[in-house]
């Protein structure tokens, strides 16, 4: 893999992050570790705007790293309900107490350390520590990987830890001479894949044409394989998995399972898939279809109207309809059950 040079490519990717960037997002204001560090976990695997509402909310509830650390993990679980992949908030709430235990609450500079702490990988701790504490470092995110190997024409696979090795060197020869351009040149990095060298509808191939400061000197636009860079190697087996739901309502309460410690939304609260009894009349509802990332789940619902409460079993808890936002569930259960308190209120 080889690298040529493109000129003022910092200069170039500063310029049009005055311009063309975000400035407006709500951690981009009152910079300090925690809050770039809690933006940065939560936009790994969701979209800025769902994180924009999001990020607020959780703010309120954990405005410290003291407070997120004291909290137990249901109650970090129940703010990060809907948001997905939860190991992130697992992470999130360990993290938290390793800063307050071993840190007295100050997350450390060096992006070394940072990289140590439960749930943060190299491109995160650079992103911290850059934001936060002005440390030249680079990153080197999904976003930039396919930023760096568009404009540089680069076609092998870079899942192979070869080819990261590389970027990552080549990411780190990048980084501006100026360290005052040092936060709009890794901001204008994010924003650029985000929002201008996209995945599907670049700027240069969007309609009409948006401004690209690199189109002069990108290898995938000459070569007219800029849907083809990255290369995609791996390929995702999802697999189908049946689920019922057996919805047990008595009295404006339902019957909810804690999940246990393995498999699919580990922690989080459901409805029973078994039960210890077998119900006469049931009400078999609308299926629900959900897109893991390795999975698609067909769920089947069944309703079930008692007059007196089933006596729980295992991790089996009923709850008021009142106290479900309280609780950490799936975003198909929140769905639902928004569904279900609608018709019940309407009966």
């Amino acid at each position: 893999m080889k690298f040529f040079k493109v000129e003022d490519f910092s200069k170039k990717l500063v310029q049009w992050q005055k311009k063309h960037g975000r400035h407006d997002l709500p951690w981009q204001k009152n910079r300090t570790a925690y809050r770039v560090w809690l933006s940065e976990i939560m936009l790994q695997q969701t979209q800025v705007a769902t994180v924009i509402h999001r990020y607020d909310q959780f703010l309120k509830r954990f405005p410290t790293v003291q407070a997120l650390a004291a909290a137990s993990v249901d109650e970090v679980l129940a703010e990060w309900s809907g948001m997905g992949y939860y190991t992130r908030a697992r992470n999130l709430h360990r993290c938290a107490q390793v800063v307050v235990k071993e840190y007295q609450g100050v997350f450390p500079r060096d992006p070394e350390l940072l990289e140590s702490l439960p749930g943060i990988g190299k491109s995160t701790a650079a992103a911290i520590a850059v934001f936060a504490y002005d440390v030249h470092a680079a990153i080197l995110d999904g976003n930039v990987k396919r930023v760096l190997a568009r404009i540089w024409g680069i076609q092998e696979d870079l899942a192979k830890s070869s080819q990261v090795k590389l970027l990552w060197a080549h990411a780190e020869n990048l980084l501006p001479h100026n360290e005052s351009d040092l936060v709009a040149y890794t901001q204008g990095l994010m924003d650029f894949g985000a929002t201008a060298c996209t995945p599907n509808q670049p700027a240069c191939m969007s309609v009409p044409k948006k401004f690209c400061p690199f189109e002069s000197n990108c290898q995938a636009k000459k070569k007219n394989l800029v849907k083809a860079i990255p290369l995609k190697v791996r390929k995702v087996k999802v697999t189908q998995k049946d689920l019922t739901w057996w919805v047990l309502i008595c009295r404006r309460k339902v019957l909810l399972e804690k999940r246990c410690q393995q498999g699919i939304w580990e922690g989080l609260w459901c409805f029973p898939e078994e039960l210890s009894f077998e119900p006469k009349n049931y009400q078999a509802l609308l299926p629900i279809r959900h897109l893991l990332t390795h999975q698609r789940l067909n769920i089947q619902p069944k309703q079930v109207i008692l007059e007196r409460q089933s006596r729980p079993i295992n991790q089996q808890q009923w709850f008021d309809l009142s106290e479900l936002d309280q609780l950490a569930m799936p975003k198909p259960m929140t769905d639902f059950l928004r569904n279900l308190t609608l018709t019940l209120d309407g009966e």
